[in-house]
C-alpha cells in the first residue's frame, strides 16, 4: 500500500546513476509485492528458531534459496527479463515458501499441542497484555532492524558515488559477507533458543554455558571464513563477475571484507544473546549508536581513502555494534542469577 512514498523516499535518498537507478526502480516495482510473504516467513523462521527447530529451519531455507535460484535463472536467464526477471522469480520464490513454512508451522503446532487445546487458542490469543509486551519487543527489534538496513544502505549509496564499478565491486564483496553471515548466524539461532530456555529457568549456570560455547565455536568460524576470503576470495570473485574493472576493484578490498567478517562474529553473538533474554530494548540503542558512529567515522576519515575509508568506516560499524552490546552484558548476566524462574 506504501510502496510509491517508500520509492520516492528511498530513491531521493540514495544516489547512483541514472542507469543503475533505473534498474532499481524496475526491481523494486515487482519485488515489493512480495513484501506480506517475505514478513510472514520471518514470522515463521521466528517459530522455527524459538522451538529448536534448526532441521525444519534448514528444510525451509533450502526451499527458499531452490526456488529463488531456480526462478531466478529462468527468468533472468533463460527469458532474458534481467534485473525484473529476478525480482519476479524472487517474488514467486517467497509466495512459494510462505505457503510451505505456513503448513510446516501448523503440523508442528498440532504435534506439540496437548488434547483438548485447540490450535488457535482465540482466549489467549488475545490476551492484550501478552499483545503489548509482543508489541514492544517486536518495535524495538524493528526499530533496531531498520537501523541495521539503514547502515548497510548507506554503505550502498556511499559506493555509488565512487561510481558504477565500486557500487558493483562492493556488491559483489558484501555477498562474501552475507554468505559468511547466515554461517554465523546460526550460532547466534542456537544461542537464542537455548539461552532463551536458561533465562527462563533464571540458570545462570546453563546461560553461561550457552555463551560459551557458542561463540567459542562462531570465533573459531569467523577466523576460518575470514582466512579463506583472504586467500581464496579472488576465485570467488570472480565465479561471481566477469567485468574486469568490477573484479579488479573487488580482489583489491578483499582484505577489508575479510577482516569485517573476522570482527563481524561478537555482534552476531551478542545479538543472539540478547534477543533469546529478549533484552530488545539494549539491541535497539546499540544499532542507533553504531549507525551515527558509522556516519561519523566515515565524515572523519580523510576522503582521499575512497573506498578503502568506505570500509574501514564499515568495520568501525560492526565493532562499535558488537561493543555497545558487551558494555550491556554484565548486566544482563547479573539479572539472570537474580530473578526468579519463570513458569
Amino acid at each position: 500500500v506504501l510502496q510509491i512514498p517508500i520509492a520516492y523516499v528511498a530513491f531521493s535518498l540514495l544516489g547512483a546513476s541514472a542507469q543503475v537507478e533505473g534498474v532499481a526502480r524496475e526491481y523494486f516495482a515487482v519485488r515489493i509485492w512480495s513484501a506480506p510473504a517475505a514478513l510472514g516467513n520471518f514470522v515463521a523462521m521466528g517459530v522455527l528458531v524459538g522451538l529448536g527447530q534448526s532441521r525444519r529451519l534448514l528444510v525451509l531455507q533450502l526451499v527458499l534459496n531452490g526456488l529463488n535460484i531456480s526462478l531466478d535463472l529462468m527468468f533472468a536467464g533463460v527469458l532474458g527479463l534481467g534485473a525484473r526477471g529476478i525480482a519476479i522469480g524472487t517474488a514467486l520464490s517467497e509466495w512459494c515458501t510462505l505457503v510451505v513454512s505456513l503448513s510446516m508451522c501448523k503440523i508442528l503446532l498440532r504435534e506439540r499441542s496437548t488434547a483438548g487445546v485447540t490450535l488457535w487458542p482465540w482466549q489467549r490469543i488475545a490476551d492484550f497484555s501478552a499483545l503489548e509486551r509482543t508489541l514492544t519487543v517486536n518495535l524495538d527489534i524493528m526499530v533496531r532492524t531498520l537501523f541495521l538496513l539503514a547502515g548497510f544502505a548507506w554503505f550502498t549509496d556511499q559506493s555509488a558515488r565512487f561510481g558504477d564499478a565500486v557500487l558493483a565491486a562492493n556488491h559483489v564483496l558484501l555477498q562474501l559477507v552475507s554468505i559468511s553471515a547466515f554461517v554465523l548466524d546460526g550460532y547466534a539461532f542456537a544461542a537464542e533458543s537455548v539461552i532463551g530456555a536458561a533465562v527462563g529457568a533464571s540458570s545462570l549456570a546453563a546461560f553461561d554455558a550457552a555463551v560459551r560455547r557458542s561463540t567459542e565455536l562462531a570465533a573459531l568460524t569467523a577466523l576460518a571464513l575470514a582466512a579463506t576470503i583472504a586467500l581464496a576470495g579472488a576465485a570467488f570473485v570472480q565465479a561471481l563477475t566477469d567485468l574486469p574493472r568490477v573484479a579488479e576493484v573487488a580482489v583489491e578490498h578483499l582484505p577489508f571484507a575479510a577482516t569485517y567478517v573476522l570482527f563481524s562474529f561478537a555482534a552476531f553473538q551478542l545479538d543472539g544473546v540478547f534477543i533469546g533474554a529478549t533484552r530488545t530494548r539494549d539491541m535497539r540503542n546499540a544499532a542507533i549508536l553504531s549507525f551515527f558512529a558509522f556516519i561519523a567515522v566515515w565524515a572523519l576519515l580523510p576522503k582521499q581513502l575512497s573506498n578503502g575509508g568506505l570500509w574501514l568506516s564499515f568495520i568501525c560499524y560492526v565493532v562499535v555494534r558488537a561493543l555497545t552490546l558487551f558494555a550491556r552484558y554484565p548486566a544482563l548476566r547479573h539479572a539472570i542469577g537474580a530473578r526468579p524462574p519463570q513458569p
